[in-house]
């Protein structure tokens, strides 16, 4: 799929540059023919004004030699036609023309309305001048003019093909640099369908053997059949703990486009989550410690912060072990407030860090939420950039295990107690 993406990238792509390319090239090369023909223009009509003047040489006079009637290429030959009809060469000095050609050539232009234009049969330019004693017609080979055309276009042709073959290069690679999330991003589904299909394997596989043992003792009593009933239910619920995780992730990524904020006393919040873990921490051992500074509200889903809250205090109880202590701080820095959880107990290994906000990220000492599905810390992450709140967390043995949450640019109120 993902090769067919990027071949259709490339395609759409090169196309357009295509086209683009061929737009310009097209129009360079019609400026360029003006020019030359402006140009050619300007000449001629210098040359056939009344105010140029050279040495006169009647046409079939017989006073030049044959080979001086052959134009030279890029000459310019100029002849004037007086009243009476005769023709008389004018320039002496810029090529000669076939006497045959240069009557003929003669005949075609007087019967010409355009003062300017091409004889194609001869390959020769004209500008057409009446001046007081009739005409004057400055003839010019065209042959150099097309030559430098020709070459023009084969000198902007290769630059077009390099510069294509450039872009083509760089759309390939810049193809592979822009995919790249798209591709991460399909990586990572077919990753959480595999993961998830796993986690739901187990209890699908656990409630059909029961079901299947309850069906081969249909006769036996609903008492005697308990335990295989409570293990459907318990493996249920587990699924249905789990689907409720997942559909929770999905509604948590769909609020990252929503901006229905409002403010929330964060202080409050965070000391009361604080009492509802009490028990839990007592019955595992643990110590909880706050540092919560009064009266901070910021601007935020409640229903976000709240889950983010309980979610990194409820990882802190599990994680810190027999005897540990977790603190909880919540402070206020310039514009920013950061809620922080800290626990003691083993710590989770480095080469797990980059992937601790994973959806079922495993390892042997991963944290995780809930029932071990390897969510909670994924919904944590995605529920803080909902709000536009930064995750982190560092770990080692020293100090322990440490999140912190970053609520940015926050306007925050403090009132008197």
């Amino acid at each position: 799929m993902l090769k067919k993406l990027r071949r259709r990238f490339m395609t759409i792509w090169m196309t357009i540059i295509t086209v683009v390319l061929v737009f310009f090239f097209i129009m360079i090369t019609g400026i360029l023919f003006l020019r030359i023909t402006a140009t050619v223009q300007s000449t001629l009509r210098n040359y056939s004004s009344e105010n140029y003047a050279s040495k006169s040489f009647e046409v079939g006079a017989g006073d030049q030699s044959s080979e001086n009637y052959a134009i030279d290429p890029g000459s310019i030959c100029v002849v004037s036609i007086n009243e009476s009809g005769t023709r008389a060469i004018v320039d002496s000095g810029h090529g000669w023309m076939d006497e045959e050609i240069l009557v003929n050539s003669i005949s075609y232009v007087m019967k010409e309305d355009s003062a300017f234009g091409i004889i194609l049969k001869y390959n020769l330019f004209y500008y057409k001048t009446n001046i007081s004693s009739g005409s004057r017609i400055a003839f010019a080979d065209a042959s150099p003019y097309y030559a430098y055309l020709t070459d023009a276009l084969v000198y902007d042709g290769v630059i077009f093909l390099v510069i294509l073959l450039g872009l083509f290069f760089a759309t390939s690679k810049l193809s592979t640099l822009f995919l790249k999330p798209v591709e991460k991003a399909w990586a990572q589904q077919q990753n959480f369908i595999a993961d998830a299909s796993h986690e739901l394997k187990t209890p699908l596989t656990v409630i059909l053997a029961n079901s299947n043992i309850l069906l081969s003792h249909s006769g036996d009593t609903i008492e005697e059949q308990k335990k295989w009933i409570e293990s459907t239910n318990e493996e249920a619920a587990h699924m249905k703990d789990l689907v409720d995780k997942m559909l929770f992730l999905a509604k948590s990524e769909n609020m990252k486009n929503t901006k229905v904020f409002s403010e929330v006393p964060i202080s409050d919040l965070t000391k009361k989550l604080i009492l509802q873990f009490e028990p839990v921490a007592f019955e595992a051992g643990v110590t909880i410690a706050d540092e919560i500074e009064k009266n901070v509200i910021i601007r935020a889903d409640s229903t976000a912060v709240n889950q983010i809250i309980h979610i990194l205090i409820d990882n802190a109880v599990k994680y810190a072990g027999l005897g540990g202590t977790v603190t909880v701080r919540l402070y206020r820095k310039k514009d920013n407030v950061f809620l922080v959880t800290k626990n003691t107990g083993s710590p989770i290994p480095p080469e797990d860090l980059p992937h601790i906000f994973e959806r079922f990220y495993r390892s042997d000492k991963a944290r995780t939420f809930g029932s071990g599905y390897g969510l909670g810390l994924a919904i944590c992450k995605s529920l803080a950039e909902s709000q536009h709140a930064t995750i982190g967390v560092v770990s080692d043995e020293e100090h322990g295990t440490e999140f912190t949450v970053r609520f940015q640019k926050q306007k925050t109120e403090k009132t008197a107690v």
